[in-house]
C-alpha cells in the first residue's frame, strides 16, 4: 500500500474527503433535487462537483501509483 509517509497519507486523506464531499453533493443534486431549491443553475453545480470528484480521484490514483510499496 502506501509507504509510511505522513505527508502522503495526509494528502490522500484530504483527497478522499474531497471525493466524499463531491459524491454526497452529486447524490443530493441528482437524487433529491428538492433539497437544493436555493440553487438556480443545477447544471453548473453538477459540473462543478463532477470536476471536484474527477480531480480528487485522479490525485489519489497518482499518489498511490508513485508512492506505493513495490512488491
Amino acid at each position: 500500500m502506501i509507504k509510511n509517509n505522513t505527508l502522503v497519507s495526509a494528502a490522500i486523506s484530504y483527497y478522499e474527503a474531497q471525493r466524499a464531499e463531491a459524491i454526497a453533493s452529486l447524490e443530493v443534486f441528482l437524487e433529491n433535487p428538492v433539497g437544493v431549491a436555493d440553487h438556480s443553475n443545477f447544471l453548473d453545480e453538477v459540473k462543478k462537483w463532477t470536476e471536484v470528484l474527477s480531480s480528487a480521484e485522479e490525485n489519489i490514483k497518482v499518489l498511490k501509483q508513485h508512492f506505493s510499496k513495490k512488491k
